[in-house]
């Protein structure tokens, strides 16, 4: 596993517009945007073929103040979330993203599927659960990526599916 500066030296992260800093191991991760999944029975329903994934309806979550801080205000549910920060693995890296323990405490938890050797992204994501009614700040580190080297992947199986550099995103 890489710690914070080697992930930076070797460019697995783009931190373009990073509001996120190093960590002990890894890379925290800064929270862009929050939408709900599948709020309203009347949304669209996601749809997993054998080639290409149909999203689910998704509402953007407004942001709120309290006690003078912006942020979404979540209630319990399933959000997709962005951050700040995106990501270029090579054919020799993968990544995963964890929940920083301040979300856990307050009974949410981030999921992430595998960043596979090959993808690319100016903005990551991944899906959100909430149990209980949250605040979180906008800007705020919500999320930790790490990355582990794996065996070189030949250049022909490297990811390039339909969500490459943010082609599903819109």
């Amino acid at each position: 596993m890489l710690n914070a500066d080697q992930i930076v030296e070797k460019g697995l992260l783009k931190l373009k517009h990073s509001k996120g800093k190093k960590a002990q191991v890894g890379y925290d991760l800064s929270l862009q945007t929050v939408k709900q999944i599948r709020q309203n029975p009347q949304d669209k329903i996601g749809v997993v073929l054998k080639d290409k994934t149909n999203l689910a309806g998704y509402t953007e979550v407004e942001k709120k103040q309290l006690d003078g801080s912006t942020g979404w205000l979540l209630y319990p549910g399933t959000y997709e979330i962005t951050f700040w920060e995106g990501c270029k693995l090579p054919s020799n890296y993968v990544g995963l993203i964890r929940q920083r323990s301040s979300l856990l405490r307050n009974g949410t938890i981030i999921h992430s599927s595998v960043f596979d050797p090959g993808f690319e992204t100016e903005f990551m994501g991944c899906v959100m659960r909430v149990n209980e009614t949250i605040f979180i700040e906008e800007d705020a580190r919500v999320a930790q990526i790490y990355f582990h080297q794996c065996e070189e992947v030949d250049q022909e199986n490297l990811y390039n599916g339909q969500w490459q550099n943010d082609k599903q995103r819109q």
